[in-house]
């Protein structure tokens, strides 16, 4: 591939695929033309991307579009290259995206009339990494022949389900699709860990239609469990009051108030590790029943609220972070105030609320050990952090 092909000039988001050979086969779905955009985006986390096509998909989607997403000839026929064999022995992953109910019921009957189901094939008998994502009428989606087909694949592979829409099972959205991919080729390094992590701020009521709340945007939150995700962990994320949205991929929990998070915590279940945020309310207002008159002033009643973190440690006996937001003081005193959760914590993360809703933080992670400060952008920090949580669990 040319240098100044734009495939090399992506902006990146992650390394996880980074080194990795990933194969994806293109099937004569309507939903190819959403294939390019799916390349584009394992480029984007590091991976070498081989198109390998059907020739129905080639009459959905152009050739030249899916070699310009993934800066090589794509292979829509098997030469004396070979390149079902040479498939088998490089590809680290083969997705299937889109994959109609014709190929699917050809991979599970082993029939390889095609480039992508030859592929698949011999990825299959190499026991390369598989994943699926199916796409067509739902009508057909919910034929009983293709749900068995379904159930069979899925002991081979990972199946990522359609989203129904407008009588369509339709593919999922590209970052789904390639969090998936992360999760199955990426580091590992937290499979099988169940993490929950907490974020976001709540909202005490003042009376029945105002509340206090603070600037906690969850941007912090989603990135930790984004990544934790594609660090192949059952991650949980139990969301407050927050501008950032998680990923459709991420189990997610929503909370209002201090009082609504307290019960959640009350029946948590068993996790590996809980990361847990500074920005909750810290005051919580007496409500007014009804609605305060806005045409005078009104002094507000605040009650110390509890520490939320106490109740975590009561029922969580695993790895705890949390994190220590500080506002106009020094380093030397944000961290000795963030050493004091130590008390309760494994390890607490202190910042400034310079970086409540900005995408790049600095952050001090504090141990009973070590304190070391170091700045990134959300995500490169949360891989930072969960690296950590990993080598301790």
């Amino acid at each position: 591939m040319n240098p100044n092909h734009p495939a090399n000039n992506v902006t990146p988001k992650g390394d996880y695929l980074k080194g990795k050979k990933i194969w994806l086969g293109v099937t004569g779905s309507v939903s190819c033309v959403e294939t390019v955009g799916i390349a584009r985006e394992l480029l984007r986390y590091g991976a070498d991307v081989t198109i390998v096509a059907n020739r129905a998909a080639l009459e959905l989607v152009g050739e030249k579009a899916l070699e310009f997403a993934c800066g090589k000839p794509i292979i829509k026929e098997i030469t004396g290259q070979v390149e079902h064999v040479i498939a088998g022995h490089e590809a680290d992953l083969l997705l299937i995206a889109p994959c109609c109910a014709t190929s699917l019921g050809k991979m599970i009957n082993g029939i390889g009339d095609n480039p992508p189901m030859l592929v698949a094939l011999t990825c299959i008998g190499a026991k390369t990494p598989l994943i699926v994502a199916p796409a067509m009428d739902s009508n057909m989606s919910k034929s009983s022949i293709v749900q068995k087909n379904l159930q069979n694949i899925k002991k081979i592979g990972t199946v990522i389900e359609p989203i129904l829409v407008e009588g369509k099972a339709k593919l999922p959205s590209k970052e789904r699709i390639v969090a998936e991919v992360c999760k199955v080729t990426g580091p590992n390094n937290l499979v099988g860990k169940k993490i929950l992590v907490i974020g976001g701020g709540s909202s005490e009521p003042i009376d029945d239609v105002r509340v206090v709340t603070n600037k906690s945007s969850g941007f912090m939150a989603t990135a930790l469990s984004e990544t934790a995700f594609a660090m192949g962990s059952n991650v949980e994320l139990w969301l407050g009051n927050a501008i950032h949205q998680p990923g459709e991929w991420v189990e997610t929990k929503r909370f209002d108030t201090l009082a609504k998070l307290k019960d959640m915590i009350k029946s948590m279940k068993k996790y590996d590790a809980v990361i847990m945020p500074a920005a909750l309310s810290d005051f919580i207002p007496t409500k007014t029943k009804g609605k305060l008159d806005s045409s005078k002033p009104i002094s507000l009643k605040m009650k110390k609220a509890p520490k939320i973190i106490d109740s975590i440690r009561k029922k969580h006996k695993g790895i705890l972070y949390s994190f220590k937001l500080g506002s106009n003081i020094k380093e030397k005193e944000l961290t000795e105030k963030a050493k004091k959760l130590l008390k309760h914590s494994d390890c607490v993360i202190a910042n400034y609320s310079e970086a409540m809703g900005a995408k790049s933080s600095k952050i001090a992670i504090i141990d009973k050990k070590n304190t070391n400060w170091t700045e990134g952008n959300k995500f490169d920090l949360s891989k930072e952090i969960l690296e950590k949580i990993s080598s301790e669990i």
